[in-house]
C-alpha cells in the first residue's frame, strides 16, 4: 500500500510503505489523485501502474472519490462492487525532470554524468565522472540525449527518466 503525499505542479508525491518516494504525472493518473488517498502501486522492469486502492472505507462503508458520503442499501452495494472495474494506469517510472536540460546536459556534459545527477542518479553520476578519461561516458551520455529527444513531454516540458 502507498499514500498519495502530494499534489502539485502536475506532479503526484505517492509514499510507499517501504520508504520510497515515487514521483508521477497528474496527466499519466486516469483518477483525481488527492492528499492522503491509498493507492497500488505495481512495480515492473520499465512501467509503473498506479491505481486507487479499492478497499478506501470510512467506518466500514466505501467513500465516494469526491469525499462526500452516499448512503445506499447493502444490495445495491454488492450490485456495483461485482460490476464496477478500477481502470489501470501505467505510469513510466524514474524521476520527472525538464527535458530541454536534460537533452542539453546529456549531449554536451555527459562525459561527466551531469545528465545523471539531473535524475537523481548519483551514483551512475559518479561512475560517470570517475572513467570519463575514457569517453565511453561521453557516447553513452551522448546516445541518451538522443533518446531523450525522441521522448514526449508533458504539458509543462518535462519527461521521465
Amino acid at each position: 500500500m502507498a499514500k498519495v503525499i502530494s499534489v502539485s505542479n502536475d506532479i503526484v508525491e505517492i509514499g510507499e510503505d517501504n520508504g520510497t518516494l515515487t514521483e508521477v504525472r497528474l496527466s499519466d493518473l486516469s483518477f483525481a489523485p488527492r492528499v492522503g488517498d491509498i493507492v497500488d502501486v505495481f512495480r515492473s522492469e520499465n512501467s509503473l501502474r498506479v491505481t486507487l486502492a479499492q478497499n478506501q472505507h470510512q467506518g466500514g462503508w466505501p467513500v465516494a472519490q469526491s469525499g462526500s458520503g452516499i448512503n445506499i442499501n447493502l444490495s445495491q452495494l454488492q450490485q456495483s462492487t461485482q460490476q464496477s472495474v478500477q481502470p489501470q494506469t501505467y505510469v513510466q517510472a524514474g524521476k520527472v525532470v525538464n527535458k530541454l536540460a536534460y537533452i542539453l546536459c546529456a549531449i554536451f556534459l555527459g562525459g561527466f554524468g551531469i545528465h545523471k545527477f539531473i535524475a537523481g542518479k548519483a551514483g551512475t553520476g559518479i561512475v560517470f565522472i570517475i572513467f570519463c578519461w575514457t569517453l565511453i561516458p561521453a557516447f553513452i551520455g551522448f546516445v541518451e540525449g538522443l533518446v531523450a529527444i525522441g521522448k514526449k513531454a508533458d504539458a509543462n516540458g518535462n519527461i521521465v527518466v
